[in-house]
């Protein structure tokens, strides 16, 4: 099954564009039919809720590519079917399942669900949450079943690292990352490598 992108509704506040952007590239650098078997193999997990609208509870970041890359669709894969639940126990499900992360793009909540983006356009760039990818995605830690997991590594960073606006910034935040991830203050986190 299809769904237009405007009408996935985000489970989050903020995503690291940094991520986004290299998917964006990879979109850019596929043919329209490889693109297409690209998202048919990737569907997006979704949640329906009372008012059959559909939550994204994985994939935000390949989502809002797809839209900045100009794509209208994605496959998508309906986990749970809870529109028989009230808005409460929705998103109190949602929270107990931990299919929700409802902290800002600074680290700060968690704020209610009513306040979330109607769609992933509104999502906000959390540099943390970027930086976490790019150490993930460098070997300093493992990628996790544990939900939101680079979020928790993004928290971690967030209060250990400054991260300067540019290049050479984001770099150097990340050589320190490197190393904050080989120290036992981060092995409670998920994926740590030992």
């Amino acid at each position: 099954m299809k769904k237009r992108l405007d009408e996935l509704r985000p489970t989050q506040f903020a995503v690291g564009m940094f991520e986004v952007e290299r998917k964006i590239k990879k979109i850019q650098e596929l043919k329209d039919k490889e693109v297409q078997e690209y998202l048919d193999s990737h569907p997006v997990p979704v949640v329906i809720s009372r008012e059959g609208e559909y939550h994204l509870i994985d994939h935000h970041h390949l989502v809002r590519a797809c839209w900045e890359a100009g794509l209208l669709k994605v496959s998508i894969e309906v986990k749970e079917d809870f529109s028989h639940m009230t808005d409460k126990e929705f998103w109190k499900e949602m929270n107990r399942l931990d299919w929700t992360h409802l902290y800002d793009q600074f680290g700060n909540g968690p704020h209610d669900a009513s306040l979330l983006p109607m769609n992933v356009r509104g999502l906000a760039d959390d540099q943390y949450r970027s930086l976490a990818w790019a150490l993930r995605e460098q070997g300093g830690f493992k990628k996790s079943p544990t939900p939101f997991c680079e979020f928790s590594w993004a928290d971690f960073l967030r209060k250990k690292i400054k991260i300067e606006r540019s290049e050479a910034g984001f770099k150097s935040a990340l050589d320190q990352a490197m190393k904050l991830a080989k120290t036992k203050e981060a092995a409670n986190l998920p994926g740590f490598r030992e």
